[in-house]
């Protein structure tokens, strides 16, 4: 499960340029690629890696559109200043969840297989992590984003959501506390998932 986490911790971060529908795959094959590079580099501290790694795949990750979705129709009932709160407490949790898992990338196999559209807004890249002859299956989720071009709004990892594992998590936080509480525990407590 760590390893999988990897091919999360290799993507996050927020767009800077658009991707056609047609240049998801081979920008992803490249990213990799590159990716494997950084955390093979034996010059490179930690801090550099995870800081080349998340500067390779930031124009892949639409960050605000998974903070939104995690936070189901509660989000659009914050006000402007709670909504730039909460989207940066998440980016920067999901970050920290995965940096640890990231660097310790161990010369894991990493495919990347068809796609599939399940419906013509969104194109699921599959691929695996192979380790120790065992194939651990993986999804990256891009939608449509317009004039930023094609970006991912969740993964999956063995079947499930990232997203939608936050999603639970926060709505049941949120059953029996504030907002406020819930930034404040993304800011400072772990949850459930990171300790996966």
């Amino acid at each position: 499960m760590k390893f999988l986490k990897i091919i999360c911790a290799m993507f996050l971060s927020v767009s800077l340029f658009a991707i056609s529908e047609s240049e998801i795959k081979p920008s992803v094959e490249s990213a990799t690629q590159n990716a494997i590079k950084v955390l093979k580099d034996k010059n490179l501290n930690k801090d550099e890696k995870a800081d080349k790694i998340f500067a390779i795949f930031d124009p892949f990750f639409d960050y605000k559109q998974m903070a939104k979705i995690s936070l189901s129709k509660r989000y659009d009932a914050l006000s402007d200043v709670q909504k730039e709160q909460f989207d940066k407490a998440f980016e920067t949790r999901l970050k920290n969840s995965y940096v640890d898992k990231l660097l310790s990338y161990n010369d894991q196999q990493i495919n990347l297989k068809e796609f599939t559209k399940p419906n013509e807004k969104r194109y699921w890249l599959n691929g695996e992590v192979v380790s120790e002859g065992k194939s651990y299956p993986f999804v990256y989720k891009f939608y449509d984003a317009k004039d930023r071009g094609w970006l991912i709004y969740d993964l999956d990892i063995l079947g499930v959501s990232i997203v939608q594992t936050y999603r639970s998590q926060f709505g049941s936080l949120l059953e029996k506390g504030s907002f406020e509480e819930l930034l404040k525990r993304l800011e400072t407590v772990n949850l459930p998932e990171d300790s996966k």
